[in-house]
This record gives structure tokens, C-alpha cells and sequence, in this order.
């Protein structure tokens, strides 16, 4: 390229670019010097060229010393690493940046920053996800200031206590809250408490709204600034029903058979050994567990432990060893498998019996159902991740494992894009109920496919992504042809017409750290658009359709020649071996290559007789005009350039530019050939058509003046 236009697209780039040059001092980097950098660089740092380049980082003005050498450390470091990419939190400007980090040559690199999301952005999205995350929590957390009062609490937390609203709670003294009369007593003791923090698991009693006592456990943490501590973060459980077991097992033998029969779950006794084999089981075990009491304490023996989940039963017995060890209490959740043979969550809590010789004689504890609680964190989860009509995932978890992904380096990652073609008229034809169903039996296509960690999600409205780890470009492209064949069996009939699903769709593959994310996925989008753009060519409806007839109506193109062309585009195309883009576009400029003729007086292209010297400058602008509509349109851009080129000329004589030789893009160059072989092989208003053996020998006279002699040759070798 050009040292002038790079240096002008670099000067004129939104994107804050410098190259660098390392400094050394007995092999250790201490610095680094600005070379050259843009104008985006200057206003990002907020100086000028005169201010920055030659000047090494460490000259220039910093409020803070040690943050510039943390900069040009973490700098050095990445450069090592296949990493090029960290953000930076700058201080001084009170601003997160987004810094990548080319090598260049010896001890030069450039250096490529830009602003992270607004913080008003960033921070309201935290907030979201914190208040989400917060809510989900089953445990409740209450966030307290230095002076003890409620900064913010979560539902579970106003649940726990008894209360509706947080305008109940928030600026509340925590020992008004919690302890009511007892309250000072309580602050005594937790002001006694503050050097232990933080500290886990401590037993209480808080008041609820209605006056009633609830056993708690809690813990308590900091929250600091700096090294400052600015109020305290406090989570606890609500433990009653714990605690009321706890004092079952307390009383008398009489008592205790009378409550066991009524607990919600199951108390135990076991022998200290790796089975678990049961001696005692309260009468809950039935509703827990299928079995029944007999059946656990009459069956010889019975081991607890084959009917824990085989992912769980070594981590439990090595917890319980380290009880048995310790004398410390057992607490754990975990899948037990019932008789019915279904996975079941519980909590257990249970602690070693000892003898008077301080053996181990027995295991005791309580076992209680957690399966809705469960259950209901999954449905949590799956709201948070599905998408409610079509039942696939939805974008939230899209990200989520392209994340995940990456991060796991599972390269070759295939991106697809899907994007349902027609939507609005489905809607307004056949209603939105029948466009819901279109939704619908496409996501029943796409789920054939989740399988070996592919993701499917529905990222739209009519719009679909999937992710295929360790997927080579031609297997993601094989997935998407069948995904698209499968799409064409699905046809509605109605007394209106018949509807044949269709779709767009687009890939792209990242194989490794060093390609973004993102331009890989806008990638597979515009090859998604292109894809739409010749299916709606193709099926003679929408704009395109109408500007194709617009041009037929105000000129001698017909549909055959738009067909012809595009014909013997694809076997040229596939003579050279362009990859598919570079077909799509060459289809669609054989198409559509004289777009700009509708901005042309029609007696002019229509004139049977010689153009006179005005009238050939009027015909002469009708690629210009070509240019300008096709960049108009999303859709056409990528032939923008190839429409305004189409009748350049090898030796550099064409117009509108004079390009010459591979200064001509190369789909235009095609279809200059291709363009020359029509107009001679068929008729004209001021002449009869010729052979095809006399167009052939008219294209070899002109190779190397008008054409390119590589195009003529694969051009005459599809005839061959």
C-alpha cells in the first residue's frame, strides 16, 4: 500500500494508534519512547505531537510515578505472552482503556488503545447483574455502613425477617433491626467481635417484623476503601429448623420417637465405617429416600452410602474422615439416589459420637430434603438462560460460553449467524402466530444440532447464532448447508399461497488468541447478509427485484442476460478458484454491474444509431451512478467498487479512473470479459449477433489491452 494512504488512514482512524520503541538498561526494560502515534492517540492522552513524540513515557507529566512503571511492566509482560491484550485503569484520568499491545520489529511495537463503555454504562450493568445475582442468593445478605445502619439487603434477607419492603429496612440501625431490647447487650459483643472480622458461622437469634425469635447462623466481612473500613457485609441462614432438631435429639427417648415421625427428613445413626451401614433412621426416610424405615435398619446390613450419588460418595467420606479426625460438625449438600432410581438434593449435618475412651462409636445426624430449593435455583437459571418461545438459550448464555470458549482455547471455533429470511411479510400475511410457529420449527432444526458442546441461541428476533468448538471452516460449512436443506422441507399451505422456510446464513472460524472475537463475528454476519442479499436476488422480490426491472424497462437488459451473466460469472469464478464471497459478489456485480444505466436517459441506451460525442459522455457516467446507489445500500457496498470499475481497460485507457492492470479489482475484471462475450454473441438495436467462435477470437485480439490475459484464459477454458 502506499506510505501516503496508510499514513492517511492511520491519521484519520478512530482508533488510538502509536508505535513505540522499548528502553533497555542492562537487559531490564525501564522505558518506553513515542515514535509516532495519530491524532485519535493525542486526544486520547490529551496532548499534542510537539508534547509527545521522542519523549519517553517516564518524562512526561504523571501524578503518580509508580502507576507509569506498573504501566511499562504490565506492557513488557504482555509482550512476551501469546495475551496482547489487558485493560488499564488509568488514574490520572479516572478512565479504563482497552490496550493491545503488535510487535513490530526489534525492540519496537505499536501500542493500540481505546475507551472502555462509559462507566455510567459499565456501572448500571454491574448494578443489574449485582441486584440479579443478590436476589438469587437463597441465604440472606444485608450490607451495613460504620455505623451500623442498612445500606441494602436482598429479597431473601427481607423474607427471612419478615418484612415486604425495603423502605422498612434500609437506614436502620442493625441492633434496632435485629435485637430489639437486647440490643445493647448484642452491640457490646459484636463490637468485642470486630478484630475477628472477618468471622463465619456464628449462632444467634434475630427478632422478624411479627416479634417472633429465629436461630440464625451468620458471618460477617468487611467492606473497605483502600485500607479504610467503611461498613460491614452480613450474611445468615435461617437455622429454626436445624436448631429445633438439634434440641429433638436432646430429649427424652419417649419424646424424641413421637417428633422423629414428624420432622422434615430424616434423623440417623451409623457406624463410623465408609458404608455408612444405618443402626438407627427416623420415620422421614421414606418420604426422602423411597425406602422405608424396616428396610434400613431390618436389612443386614444397610450401607447409606450406595444410595449417595456416585459423583459424591468419595468427597463425603473424606469430609467425614476429617470430622472424625477433628471432632468438627459434618455439613455438606450433595445427590442422593432414591429407590425409584430418581437424583434427589439434600443437606446433611451430622457430628461423631464418642465413647469414654474418646473412641468413635457411631455417626449421628440429620438429612433433610433440598430438592425444590434446587429446583427452583434451576429455574431460575434456565429463565435467566432460554429464550421463552423457541426454547433454545438466549444471547445472556451466548456470550457466556463464547467466553468460556475462548478462554479454554477450543480453536477452531466456528461462528454461524441465521437469519430467518421474510419475516415481516410471514407476520403480515399469515399473522404472527403462524411467524411464531416459523420461529419455532426452525429452533426444533437447530436443537438436532446441540450436540459435542455446539450452542444454540436465539440472539434475536428472527435471528440465531451458534458456536462449534473444534469445528474446521469446512465442517462448520457443511453444518450450515444441512441446517439450510433441512429449513427448505418445512412448507405451510394456506388459501392465501404456499410458504417454503427460508433462511440466511453466514461462518466465520477464529483459530487462535491472536484474531477478535468480534471481527470474526461481524464476518460471519456480512457473509450472513451477502447470502441474503443473492437469495432475495434470486427469488425476484424486494428492491433488488426492483431496481433489476427498473433497469430491464429503461435499457435493452433482459433476464436472460442478468442470468447468462451470472451463469458464466460462477464457472469463471470457479475456474480461478475464488473462495465464496468473492463468488457471491461476482454473481451479484454480473447481475447488477450496469445498476447505474437507470440514472441514464433511456433514448441514450436505447439509440440504434452512433452516440454522438455529449451523448458518450452521459453514457460514460452511468458506472459512477452505479457506484453511488450500491453504496446507499448495506447490501450492495461490497460491489460498490467493482460497479464503478467495470468498464476500466487493462492497458489503463478505460474510465471512469484509468486504473490499469491489477488496479482494476478483480471481479471487474471478469465480468469486463464476460460483459464484451454477451454483447457480441447476442443482438443489438444497431446489429445482428455474431458467432461465438468470432467472440473468442475478438476477446484474444484484445488480451493484454482491454482484458486481462489470466481472466482470458480461464474465460476460454470453460468452453474447452
Amino acid at each position: 500500500m502506499d506510505d501516503f494512504i496508510f499514513e492517511r488512514i492511520i491519521n484519520e482512524c478512530q482508533i488510538a494508534y502509536a508505535r513505540c520503541e522499548m528502553v533497555y538498561f542492562e537487559d531490564k526494560p525501564i522505558d518506553y519512547r513515542y515514535l509516532e502515534a495519530n491524532q485519535a492517540f493525542y486526544s486520547l492522552l490529551r496532548t499534542s505531537e510537539s508534547e509527545l513524540i521522542g519523549q519517553s513515557m517516564k518524562s512526561l507529566k504523571h501524578k503518580d510515578p509508580k502507576e507509569v512503571e506498573g504501566f511499562i511492566e504490565q506492557i513488557f509482560e504482555v509482550s512476551k505472552k501469546d495475551l496482547k491484550e489487558f485493560n488499564y485503569y488509568h488514574k490520572q484520568f479516572e478512565q479504563t482503556f482497552k490496550v493491545n499491545i503488535i510487535g513490530h520489529k526489534g525492540n519496537e511495537f505499536v501500542l493500540v488503545a481505546e475507551q472502555c463503555e462509559p462507566f455510567e454504562d459499565a456501572y448500571k450493568h454491574l448494578q443489574e447483574e449485582h441486584h440479579l445475582i443478590m436476589n438469587s442468593i437463597a441465604e440472606g445478605i444485608m450490607v451495613v455502613s460504620q455505623e451500623h445502619k442498612v445500606v441494602s439487603l436482598n429479597q431473601s434477607a427481607l423474607s427471612i425477617l419478615g418484612y415486604i419492603s425495603e423502605s422498612s429496612v434500609i437506614g436502620v440501625n442493625i441492633f434496632n433491626l435485629l435485637f430489639a431490647h437486647l440490643k445493647n447487650i448484642i452491640r457490646s459483643k459484636f463490637n468485642a467481635l470486630l478484630d475477628r472480622v472477618p468471622f463465619y458461622n456464628q449462632t444467634t437469634k434475630f427478632i422478624k417484623s411479627d416479634g417472633t425469635w429465629i436461630d440464625v447462623t451468620f458471618s460477617v466481612t468487611r467492606r473497605t476503601k483502600g485500607n479504610a473500613t467503611i461498613g460491614y457485609v452480613m450474611s445468615f441462614q435461617d437455622v429454626s429448623k436445624e436448631k429445633e432438631l438439634e434440641n429433638q435429639l436432646k430429649i427424652s427417648e419417649d419424646i424424641k420417637s413421637i417428633a422423629l415421625n414428624h420432622l422434615p427428613g430424616l434423623i440417623y445413626q451409623s457406624l463410623p465405617d465408609e458404608s455408612r451401614t444405618i443402626t438407627f433412621v427416623s420415620h422421614g426416610v421414606y418420604e426422602l429416600t423411597g425406602y422405608t424405615k424396616l428396610e434400613m435398619e431390618n436389612e443386614a446390613p444397610f450401607n447409606y452410602s450406595r444410595i449417595v450419588h456416585q459423583d459424591y460418595q468419595q468427597e463425603i467420606w473424606s469430609d467425614w474422615q476429617n470430622s472424625i479426625q477433628t471432632g468438627n460438625e459434618f455439613e455438606k449438600e450433595y445427590m442422593i439416589v432414591t429407590k425409584e432410581g430418581k437424583t434427589k438434593w439434600v443437606y446433611e449435618k451430622g457430628k461423631p459420637i464418642y465413647n469414654q475412651s474418646n473412641e468413635v462409636v457411631a455417626i449421628e445426624g440429620i438429612i433433610i430434603d433440598l430438592d425444590k430449593r434446587r429446583q427452583k435455583d434451576i429455574e431460575i437459571e434456565h429463565l435467566m438462560y432460554h429464550d421463552r418461545l423457541s426454547g433454545l438459550k438466549n444471547r445472556l448464555y451466548f456470550d457466556h460460553m463464547l467466553n468460556k470458549y475462548v478462554e479454554e482455547a477450543r480453536y477452531p471455533i466456528g461462528i454461524m449467524v441465521a437469519d430467518l429470511d421474510g419475516m415481516k411479510f410471514i407476520n403480515d400475511v399469515f399473522g404472527r402466530q403462524f411467524g411464531d410457529k416459523v420461529i419455532e420449527e426452525f429452533a426444533n432444526i437447530l436443537k438436532k444440532h446441540e450436540k459435542n458442546g455446539v450452542v444454540v441461541a436465539r440472539s434475536g428476533g428472527d435471528e440465531f447464532s451458534l458456536i462449534l468448538p473444534h469445528s474446521e471452516a469446512s465442517n462448520t460449512y457443511e453444518v450450515m448447508i444441512n441446517i439450510q436443506e433441512e429449513a427448505k422441507q418445512f412448507i405451510y399451505k394456506s388459501n392465501i399461497k404456499d410458504f417454503q422456510l427460508s433462511v440466511s446464513m453466514g461462518f466465520e472460524t477464529k483459530v487462535n488468541d491472536s484474531e477478535d472475537m468480534q471481527t470474526i463475528i461481524k464476518s460471519a454476519e456480512d457473509y450472513m447478509h451477502r447470502r441474503k442479499l443473492i437469495a432475495r436476488a434470486q427469488n425476484n422480490r424486494d428492491a433488488l427485484s426492483s431496481i433489476k426491472a427498473t433497469m430491464m424497462a429503461n435499457s435493452q437488459e433482459t433476464q436472460d442476460h442478468m442470468e447468462r451473466m451470472g451463469s458464466i460469472a460462477l464457472q469463471v469464478g470457479d475456474k480461478l478458484g475464488l473462495k465464496q464471497n468473492t463468488m457471491d459478489d461476482l454473481y451479484l456485480l454480473a447481475l447488477l454491474h450496469d445498476i447505474g444505466k437507470v440514472g441514464v436517459p433511456s433514448n441514450i441506451i436505447n439509440k440504434p444509431g452512433k452516440l454522438t460525442d455529449e451523448e458518450w459522455k452521459i453514457m460514460r457516467t452511468h458506472p459512477s451512478i452505479g457506484y453511488q446507489i450500491a453504496m446507499s445500500s448495506i447490501d450492495l457496498k461490497s460491489i460498490a467498487e467493482g460497479i464503478l470499475s467495470h468498464h476500466e481497460r487493462f492497458d489503463g485507457t478505460g474510465y471512469p479512473d484509468g486504473l490499469k492492470g491489477k488496479e482494476i479489482p478483480l471481479i471487474s475484471r471478469i465480468i469486463s470479459v464476460i460483459d464484451t462475450y454477451d454483447a457480441i454473441t447476442q443482438d443489438r438495436p444497431y446489429r445482428k449477433a455474431r458467432s461465438h467462435e468470432e467472440a473468442i477470437l475478438e476477446i484474444k485480439k484484445c488480451s493484454g489491452t482491454q482484458f486481462d490475459p489470466d481472466i482470458v484464459e480461464a474465460f476460454i477454458g470453460i468452453f474447452a
